[in-house]
């Protein structure tokens, strides 16, 4: 099963930079120190082999897998009949099998070191604990038995450092994908700090259900899905009512859902416990994710105490961007039929909810014209005048709009004085003089103290002095410098 979100809105201008570094440490952990993980199990392993340790600990564990595991006894068997005959130990299957099965044998390492197996009245025994102890030095420098989580054995450090190692390539792929698609959109909610925070107590919450499950077991915990899973489960938190897409995947069955963000919480832990109850041999961690997963949650209620309008900034942001296109092609539909009043009214509706959409205002102002004397009309140029950070070419079409406008409105322009005075600046910024007079005049008339008045008086009059010398010109660019100067006056007193 998975389920993963899908949260629009990726500024690539802008990367998430903890997500990224996170991404770039467990990779170079991997590459650069993990790297060198099978020269550490060779040297290990030939140490093995040159001991009397195959002799003594093979026939035993034969033993133990025909009394607890005889189906994984059959499939070594099948591999090599011959595996107990010390002539064929020092086959790599083998070597692979010691590796991985009698050395991961919570069960049978549990017997061995308790002196079960192998007892100090033994001849052998002198000889077998000095080739382990050798054998365990050298084992131990592996990079998942030295820095890993053993239940065992939990050392401080390796609460943090086992959340930065990965079994192989594919964990660490798998592992990194999640990280991205969860990583981006909280940090994109809580910002870096929080994140980090966040994250790093969200591994250690994976951890701490890991030891309470399996506590006393040397097998060591590695990898990032502890601290993973609390960014899951801090993300239902945070998107918690809240619609999220996301997309699901269950054996042939796929596609997208959209759903509640808290919803698929229940969906995550039940899962991870259920595959532990199944698959209780298993060496994936379903027990530290499940910590991950509710300590991430708790820590997702923590967060939203303390950053809540941040959140609800974010929140409220996204809604704006979720574009509704269904409703953008219902009012285009409605144009082709050439009612151009009912596509103003749905254009309207969209404008509320996106009113920096210039392809929506474009599209909405090109039917409310057909009515100059409709609200709509008068609001669609409005928005359109204060465009945020209008380009070349839409300055352009802004100047041709308003010069359309001042002809066409009816009764009277009736623009609201942040749009006049928007358009104001980019015109007399633009060298149109002209209608830079025309949106100061009525700025004047309708706010005659406004903020921007001065800033638009102060580009017309330098376009007129750059003009010509002119009487006209120069006579204009002294009138604008007055003004500026009786403003200023009239603000002082």
């Amino acid at each position: 099963m998975l389920i993963v979100p899908i949260v629009e809105g990726m500024n690539w201008r802008r990367p998430p930079p903890v997500t990224i570094l996170l991404i770039l440490i467990n990779c170079l952990v991997f590459l650069l120190y993990q790297s060198g993980d099978s020269d550490r199990e060779r040297r290990a392993l030939d140490a093995y082999f040159a001991s009397s340790l195959p002799a003594i600990e093979l026939p035993l564990y034969a033993t133990h897998l025909r009394e607890t595991r005889p189906k994984a006894l059959e499939v070594l068997e099948k591999a090599d009949p011959a595996w107990e005959t010390p002539s064929h130990l020092a086959h790599p299957a083998i070597a692979e099998y010691l590796v991985q099965a009698l050395t991961h044998d919570e069960a049978f390492q549990r017997q061995l070191h308790s002196g079960q197996l192998v007892t100090p009245k033994d001849p052998r025994y002198a000889a077998w604990s000095a080739d382990r102890a050798k054998y365990e030095a050298l084992a131990s420098k592996v990079s998942y038995r030295r820095f890993g989580f053993s239940p065992a054995d939990p050392r401080p450090v390796t609460w943090i450092t086992s959340m930065f190692l990965h079994g192989g390539l594919m964990h660490l792929l798998g592992n990194m994908v999640f990280l991205f698609i969860v990583g981006v959109a909280v940090e994109r909610v809580l910002g870096g700090g929080w994140y980090l925070a966040l994250y790093l107590l969200g591994g250690l919450a994976g951890d701490t259900l890991f030891l309470a499950v399996h506590y006393g077991s040397a097998i060591p915990s590695v990898g990032a899905s502890g601290a993973i899973s609390g960014l899951m489960g801090l993300f239902t938190v945070l998107f918690g009512t809240r619609q999220v897409n996301f997309f699901y995947w269950l054996f042939v069955v796929f596609g997208f859902k959209t759903m509640r963000g808290i919803v698929v919480l229940p969906v995550w832990i039940g899962y991870e416990i259920l595959q532990y109850m199944v698959d209780r041999e298993s060496s994936t961690g379903y027990m530290a994710h499940a910590g991950g997963l509710i300590g991430g949650a708790l820590l997702g209620l923590v967060a939203k105490r303390f950053t809540g309008q941040r959140v609800e900034a974010f929140h409220g942001k996204r809604e704006q961007e979720a574009f509704d296109q269904a409703e953008f092609d219902r009012a285009r539909a409605l144009v082709a039929k050439v009612d151009f009043k009912g596509a103003s009214v749905v254009f309207a509706r969209l404008a509320q909810r996106f009113p920096t959409r210039a392809d929506l205002l474009r599209q909405w102002h090109s039917v409310a014209k057909f009515e100059p004397a409709s609200e709509g009309y008068h609001q669609a140029v409005g928005l359109l005048m204060t465009l945020p950070s209008p380009d070349g070419p839409t300055r352009q079409f802004q100047r041709q709009v308003f010069l359309e406008y001042l002809d066409k409105a009816a009764p009277a322009p009736r623009l609201k004085p942040d749009a006049l005075g928007r358009i104001g600046l980019v015109l007399a910024r633009s060298g149109h003089l002209a209608e830079g007079e025309r949106a100061a005049e009525l700025l004047l008339k309708i706010a005659p103290g406004d903020a921007r008045l001065p800033a638009i008086w102060d580009q017309l009059a330098a376009g007129h002095a750059a003009v010509d010398t002119s009487p006209v010109s120069l006579k204009k660019a002294k009138h604008y410098r007055a003004l500026i100067a009786a403003q200023a006056k009239a603000n002082r007193a």
